[in-house]
C-alpha cells in the first residue's frame, strides 16, 4: 500500500504528551512540562501516515515564525518516532525511520526559510537530511556532530560503600579524589526549592568564567526551573559545607526514560570546595533511589565542561545539529 504522509499542526497536552511517553526518541526537551515554561514559540507537528500517526516535531520558531532555530535552554528537538507498528522486523523499522524522516526534511523546508535543530541521541540516521536536494550546490541541509555523555545510576541506588557504584571505578582519579574529599570534609547534599538562589549562583558562576548573561536569559531559566519544579519532572539539590554554607546547586530534569543534568553553579568564594562534585554525585543516589537509572549529562562540548562530565565515568555518545541556511 502506498504510504501518504503529512504534518498536521500540533499543540502541547495530554495528546502531544501521549506521543512523547509511547516515543523511544523523545526526550524531556519535547514535553509539555518543559516546552510550555522556556518562553519560546513553538512549532509542533504531527506526521501522520494516512490516519496513522507515526511521528513528532519539535521546533523552535522565530519571533516572526519565519525560522526553526536553537535556543540555548532546549537541547534536544525536531522528529522523534512513534513506537513500532505491530509485526515490524528491524529492517522495516529502519526503513520507515528514514522514508517519515525524508518526508519531514522536505516539508520543514517548505515551511521554514533557515532551519536549525539538534536531533536526540538515538535518532542516528541523518541520511534524510544529508539526501534533501542531493547533488544541488544550494537549499541543502548540513549536519554538525555534537556529544554528549550517559551515565548508568541504578546501582547508586543500593550501594553500601563507594566500591559498590560501577561508575566509582570508572571515574577519573581526579573526581574519585573529590568524592572521597567531600565526605571526608562533610559536605552534605539535600533537596532545594529556593530558585532565586540558583539564578544568583549561576550568574556569579558565569561572571567569573568571564561570559556575560543577558538578564532575559537568567528570567527564562528561573521561569524554567520553578515551572519544572512545580509540574514534578525536576529535583533541585544544593551541596553544603560542614559549616552549612550552600555551596553549590544543580538542576535535573528527567522523564520516564532518564534524567538529564540541565544547570548547574556555585558559590565562586567555595570553588576550591569538593562541593561542586558532591551535588552531582549526591544527586545520583538520590535520584536512583526514585528509580532513575540513567543520567544524561547534557553536553560535553568545550573542553573544560567535557573534561568535568566525562571524569564521571559515563561513557560518550554523538548527536547530530542539523541546519538549513535559505538560498540567497
Amino acid at each position: 500500500m502506498a504510504k501518504t504522509y503529512r504534518l498536521q499542526s500540533a499543540a502541547l497536552g495530554p495528546e502531544w504528551d501521549g506521543l512523547v511517553a509511547a516515543s523511544d526518541d523523545a526526550t524531556i526537551f519535547s514535553t509539555s512540562a518543559y516546552l510550555a515554561h522556556t518562553g519560546c514559540r513553538l512549532g509542533l507537528y504531527y506526521c501522520y501516515n494516512a490516519d496513522e500517526l507515526r511521528a513528532g516535531i519539535a521546533v523552535i520558531e522565530s519571533a516572526d515564525g519565519e525560522n526553526a532555530v536553537m535556543d540555548d535552554l532546549v537541547i534536544y528537538g525536531g522528529p522523534f518516532f512513534g513506537p513500532p507498528t505491530n509485526g515490524q522486523n528491524r529492517a522495516q523499522r529502519i526503513s520507515e525511520r528514514f522514508e517519515i524522516a525524508t518526508f519531514i526534511a522536505e516539508a520543514l523546508a517548505t515551511r521554514y526559510r533557515d532551519i536549525s535543530f539538534a536531533l536526540a541521541p538515538s535518532v542516528t540516521d541523518v541520511r534524510p537530511f544529508l539526501w534533501h536536494n542531493y547533488g544541488q550546490t544550494h537549499d541543502r541541509y548540513a549536519v554538525d556532530v555534537r556529544y554528549t555523555s550517559y551515565l548508568d545510576i541504578a546501582d547508586f541506588a543500593q550501594a553500601h560503600k563507594l566500591e559498590d557504584i560501577a561508575a566509582y571505578g570508572e571515574a577519573s582519579s581526579a573526581r574519585r579524589q573529590q568524592v572521597r574529599y567531600a565526605r571526608r570534609d562533610g559536605v552534605a547534599t539535600e533537596l532545594f526549592d529556593d530558585v532565586n538562589a540558583f539564578v544568583a549562583f549561576y550568574r556569579m558562576t558565569m561572571e567569573r568564567q568571564g561570559e556575560a548573561v543577558e538578564t532575559e536569559k537568567l528570567d527564562r531559566m528561573e521561569a524554567l526551573v520553578a515551572g519544572l519544579i512545580g509540574a514534578g519532572a525536576a529535583r533541585m539539590f544544593v551541596s553544603r559545607t560542614r559549616e552549612g554554607a550552600p555551596g553549590s546547586i544543580a538542576v535535573y530534569a528527567f522523564d520516564r526514560r532518564r534524567a538529564y543534568y540541565l544547570f548547574g553553579a556555585s558559590d565562586p568564594a567555595l570553588r576550591d570546595s569538593p562541593a561542586g562534585t558532591a551535588v552531582l554525585w549526591d544527586a545520583f543516589t538520590a535520584l536512583a533511589k526514585e528509580g532513575i537509572t540513567q543520567i544524561d549529562l547534557e553536553g560535553v562540548n568545550s573542553p573544560r565542561r567535557g573534561w568535568f562530565k566525562l571524569s564521571f565515568g559515563g561513557d560518550l555518545r554523538a548527536y547530530y545539529q542539523v541546519y538549513k541556511k535559505d538560498a540567497p
